[in-house]
């Protein structure tokens, strides 16, 4: 059975609490097993039968919006594909010794052409960004808090939904998680 790991935007965040023991048997009662919660910001764990894809995402969705009354966008990768971007190396070694911190966005699919030149308008002298298949990387070099991005405007000029993780949060999780 294949192991996947959904990342949910916007959860406990703005005023939208939910507890991880009440997210865990959510996704219990749609049949995915072995369900487990990572730090509190949207992260879940689980085994199932069927193949991921968008399909398992907006199962997922639908299931949310009933229970919480809100949307929650929800991107779904197997551990395989989270240790690959643990591992992937897309900003130079000078340039992750110059930052604060990296994230990860993650996307449902890989961007058009027109978001790409969108993307290119993001980086200033504070914040890259690079984009490779379903992800884009964020480097900042003063902090999220003090950096111009925002998550709002962004998925606005690009036309995507996106939730966005440290790269510290994917690094654990692809060694708590090893591939099968």
């Amino acid at each position: 059975m294949p192991r996947c790991i959904a990342f949910l935007r916007a959860l406990n965040v703005g005023g939208h609490t939910v507890k991880m023991n009440h997210l865990k048997s959510m996704f219990e009662s749609l049949g995915y097993a072995n369900v487990e919660t990572f730090i509190a910001s949207g992260n879940v764990i689980f085994t199932t039968k069927s193949a991921p894809g968008p399909a398992m995402a907006t199962k997922i969705e639908k299931k949310l919006l009933h229970e919480l009354g809100y949307d929650v966008e929800t991107f779904i990768r197997t551990d395989a594909e989270v240790a690959s971007l643990a591992e992937r190396v897309v900003f130079s070694a000078a340039e992750i010794a110059s930052s604060h911190s990296t994230y990860v966005g993650l996307l449902r699919e890989s961007l058009s052409a027109d978001a790409i030149n969108a993307l290119a308008t993001f980086n200033n002298e504070t914040d890259s960004f690079r984009h490779q298949e379903k992800e884009i990387h964020f480097l900042t070099r003063i902090g999220m808090g003090a950096s111009s991005f925002s998550n709002v405007k962004f998925e606005k000029q690009l036309g995507v939904p996106t939730t966005f993780r440290n790269i510290n949060t994917m690094v654990r999780l692809a060694k708590k998680y090893p591939p099968k």
